[in-house]
């Protein structure tokens, strides 16, 4: 007995017509929608007193704008050795060579307190722009 397999061809504009119209967009964006604030959006996190999303990689302008002054500042300076590859003219002819150097990063470290019923904020800046967003205790009950 001689089977046969039949296949049938299916165009692809009537096998995913909710694609090609853009409804990948809307499920996309109705699954972020059912899933739960975490508040910690990429790293990041919910200002409360102003509800802003505050992204790693803001500026410290950007998130006193966004949120307000924080309740406490340190300043440093953090040294590190940093190892490149860069092309230098040896003898002749151009050759790669590692070079360490040391670098200067300006390091600041904020911290929120919005009050006894939330949780205390800390952010660690490096040359300007937010690169940490952690959580701590809750509060005081002095600010909101």
């Amino acid at each position: 007995m001689n089977q046969r397999a039949t296949t049938r061809m299916v165009p692809v504009a009537r096998a995913r017509p909710l694609l090609r119209r853009g409804g990948w967009v809307a499920a996309a964006l109705m699954l972020a929608l059912l899933l739960p604030d975490s508040g910690h959006a990429s790293g990041g996190f919910r200002c409360p007193s102003s509800g802003r999303i505050i992204s790693i990689g803001a500026s410290t302008l950007e998130v006193r704008n966004r949120c307000r002054e924080p309740d406490e500042i340190r300043s440093t300076v953090e040294h590190r050795t940093i190892r490149e590859r860069v092309r230098r003219w040896v003898g002749g002819t151009f050759q790669e060579i590692w070079v360490e150097r040391t670098v200067e990063v300006p390091i600041d470290e904020w911290t929120y307190d919005f009050g006894s019923n939330r949780f205390m904020q800390f952010l660690r800046f490096e040359n300007g722009r937010l690169h940490w967003v952690g959580e701590g205790p809750k509060g005081s009950g002095d600010t909101e």
